[in-house]
């Protein structure tokens, strides 16, 4: 992706963008990152005179204008839960807590993902829903500070810590990592949401219930966990630390770019990033521990 700001006013932020196609996109956007306009000569207007996989490339240079802004101008382009510097800071301040602590902000997570296994009762708010459907847990993450202000950004100052230490990736094995000497990079955890369920019926129908959020602002990172049996795990603590640095893997894939090298690992990230895996050519099953990836450029048909 190659993108230049072609101007601002004072209500919004002009982008020229090549996709990894080489195909040109004029977009405006809002400072909150709505898009206004966007215009691209190569693919239709009509969405079903468009291949999934151009109108993913459309998507792409979306989501990666909006990062482009954010972190060329400071606005909050990026929507919070998908924002990488927001997500690594959840994810570090995650992996810092106190087993007592982190079993408050999400023990009760642990115990529904338990009762799809257990034998216990699977209590789900959709009428329509069986336990064996694909069912997602949702949580949301507040922090402290604000992610977004620290300069450099959080993620530019985590990759640092890894330069020319390895060729491949620092998470392969997330407790390696040297979590207690991110000293400049710390975060606190201010309050979790209720949980979310995300509900899919293998048929194309979605629905989601939202739990209470204990703050009148955007949390800033997301735990996505799809039903599964957390006794299996060493640390469940570990898997959500997991989930999130695969989130972030996620998030630079949706944007067209090649996730940074420290992110380049396998395993279950966001619940969009796997519709995307899953259903469309530009991508491979980057979700799975288990599938053969062959590259970790998005844009190869």
């Amino acid at each position: 992706m190659k993108a230049v700001i072609t101007g601002e006013n004072d209500e919004r932020v002009g982008v020229n963008l090549r996709d990894n196609n080489g195909v040109e996109h004029v977009l405006e956007m809002e400072f909150d990152g709505d898009i206004k306009y966007h215009k691209c000569e190569e693919y239709a207007n009509n969405p079903a005179l468009r291949t999934r996989e151009n109108t993913e490339h459309g998507e792409q240079a979306r989501r990666y204008a909006k990062w482009h802004v954010y972190r060329e101008r400071g606005y909050d382009t990026v929507s919070p839960i998908k924002n990488p510097d927001r997500i690594l800071a959840g994810l570090l301040a995650t992996a810092l807590l106190s087993d007592d602590k982190f079993n408050d902000y999400f023990g009760e997570l642990e115990q529904r993902l338990q009762r799809h296994y257990d034998g216990s009762e699977v209590k789900l708010p959709f009428p329509d829903a069986d336990p064996d459907d694909a069912i997602v847990y949702q949580q949301d993450i507040y922090l402290q500070p604000d992610p977004t202000e620290f300069e450099p950004p959080v993620l530019e100052q985590f990759l640092n810590r890894f330069q020319g230490e390895s060729d491949s990736s620092a998470l392969s094995d997330v407790g390696d990592i040297p979590f207690g000497d991110m000293d400049t990079l710390h975060f606190e955890i201010e309050a979790v949401s209720d949980i979310h369920i995300l509900h899919n019926d293998g048929q194309g129908n979605q629905q989601v219930h939202h739990g209470e959020q204990p703050l009148a602002r955007d949390p800033d990172a997301r735990v996505e966990l799809m039903a599964f049996d957390p006794t299996s795990l060493e640390s469940f603590q570990h898997y959500i630390v997991s989930n999130l640095a695969y989130q972030i893997r996620d998030r630079f894939l949706l944007m067209g770019e090649k996730p940074p090298i420290t992110f380049q690992a396998q395993g279950w990230g966001s619940y969009e990033g796997f519709q995307r895996q899953k259903f469309c050519s530009l991508y491979e099953d980057y979700w799975s521990s288990e599938a053969t990836i062959s590259s970790w450029e998005p844009w190869a048909e």
